[in-house]
Protein backbone atom coordinates (compact mmCIF):
# COMPACT_ATOMS: atom_id res chain seq x y z
CA UNK A 1 0.00 0.00 0.00
CA UNK A 2 1.46 3.35 -1.01
CA UNK A 3 1.82 6.09 1.58
CA UNK A 4 0.66 9.64 1.07
CA UNK A 5 3.40 11.98 -0.07
CA UNK A 6 4.49 14.60 2.45
CA UNK A 7 4.09 17.14 -0.35
CA UNK A 8 0.57 16.20 -1.52
CA UNK A 9 -1.46 18.58 0.66
CA UNK A 10 1.11 21.05 2.02
CA UNK A 11 3.89 20.97 -0.55
CA UNK A 12 5.00 24.57 -0.38
CA UNK A 13 5.02 24.68 3.43
CA UNK A 14 6.93 21.38 3.61
CA UNK A 15 9.52 22.57 1.06
CA UNK A 16 10.06 25.81 3.01
CA UNK A 17 10.51 23.87 6.26
CA UNK A 18 12.90 21.44 4.58
CA UNK A 19 15.00 24.31 3.23
CA UNK A 20 14.99 26.14 6.58
CA UNK A 21 16.37 23.04 8.33
CA UNK A 22 18.87 22.48 5.48
CA UNK A 23 20.18 26.04 5.83
CA UNK A 24 21.18 25.34 9.45
CA UNK A 25 23.75 22.77 8.27
CA UNK A 26 23.23 20.56 11.31
CA UNK A 27 24.57 16.99 11.65
CA UNK A 28 22.31 13.93 11.53
CA UNK A 29 20.06 13.91 14.60
CA UNK A 30 20.20 10.10 14.75
CA UNK A 31 23.87 9.21 14.27
CA UNK A 32 25.48 12.60 14.96
CA UNK A 33 27.69 12.52 11.86
CA UNK A 34 27.87 15.43 9.40
CA UNK A 35 25.43 15.49 6.47
CA UNK A 36 26.67 16.29 2.97
CA UNK A 37 23.77 18.49 1.90
CA UNK A 38 24.98 18.49 -1.71
CA UNK A 39 24.33 14.76 -2.27
CA UNK A 40 21.40 13.82 -4.54
CA UNK A 41 18.23 12.70 -2.75
CA UNK A 42 18.58 9.00 -3.58
CA UNK A 43 22.01 8.66 -1.95
CA UNK A 44 21.95 6.78 1.40
CA UNK A 45 23.96 9.57 3.07
CA UNK A 46 21.88 12.44 1.64
CA UNK A 47 19.73 14.82 3.71
CA UNK A 48 16.20 13.93 4.71
CA UNK A 49 13.81 15.76 6.97
CA UNK A 50 12.59 13.41 9.70
CA UNK A 51 9.72 13.80 12.14
CA UNK A 52 10.67 13.23 15.79
CA UNK A 53 7.12 11.99 16.44
CA UNK A 54 6.22 10.17 13.21
CA UNK A 55 3.13 11.31 11.32
CA UNK A 56 1.83 7.74 11.59
CA UNK A 57 1.91 8.17 15.37
CA UNK A 58 0.21 11.57 15.48
CA UNK A 59 3.13 13.93 14.85
CA UNK A 60 2.94 16.98 12.62
CA UNK A 61 4.90 17.06 9.40
CA UNK A 62 4.86 20.88 9.39
CA UNK A 63 5.72 21.68 13.03
CA UNK A 64 9.32 23.00 13.14
CA UNK A 65 9.75 21.58 16.64
CA UNK A 66 8.87 18.09 15.36
CA UNK A 67 11.45 17.84 12.56
CA UNK A 68 15.16 17.11 12.48
CA UNK A 69 17.82 16.60 9.81
CA UNK A 70 18.91 13.01 9.19
CA UNK A 71 20.77 10.90 6.68
CA UNK A 72 18.43 8.97 4.39
CA UNK A 73 19.84 5.63 5.62
CA UNK A 74 19.46 6.60 9.29
CA UNK A 75 15.87 7.71 8.69
CA UNK A 76 15.05 4.46 6.87
CA UNK A 77 16.48 2.39 9.72
CA UNK A 78 14.51 4.41 12.26
CA UNK A 79 11.19 3.80 10.50
CA UNK A 80 8.31 5.03 12.63
CA UNK A 81 10.00 4.26 15.93
CA UNK A 82 10.71 6.95 18.48
CA UNK A 83 13.39 7.33 21.11
CA UNK A 84 12.21 5.38 24.14
CA UNK A 85 10.44 2.67 22.14
CA UNK A 86 11.48 -0.87 22.97
CA UNK A 87 14.24 -1.86 20.53
CA UNK A 88 14.87 1.74 19.51
CA UNK A 89 18.47 1.71 20.66
CA UNK A 90 20.53 4.44 19.01
CA UNK A 91 17.55 6.62 18.14
CA UNK A 92 18.11 9.23 20.82
CA UNK A 93 18.37 12.70 19.38
CA UNK A 94 21.95 13.86 19.62
CA UNK A 95 22.59 17.52 20.13
CA UNK A 96 25.88 19.32 19.62
CA UNK A 97 26.52 19.43 23.37
CA UNK A 98 26.55 15.61 23.37
CA UNK A 99 29.67 15.28 21.19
Amino acid sequence: MATRSRYAANGNARRRLREAVRSMGLPCAICGRPIDYSLPSGDPWSYELDEVVPVSRGGSELDPSNVQPTHRICNERKGNRMAGDQGARGLAVRRSRDW
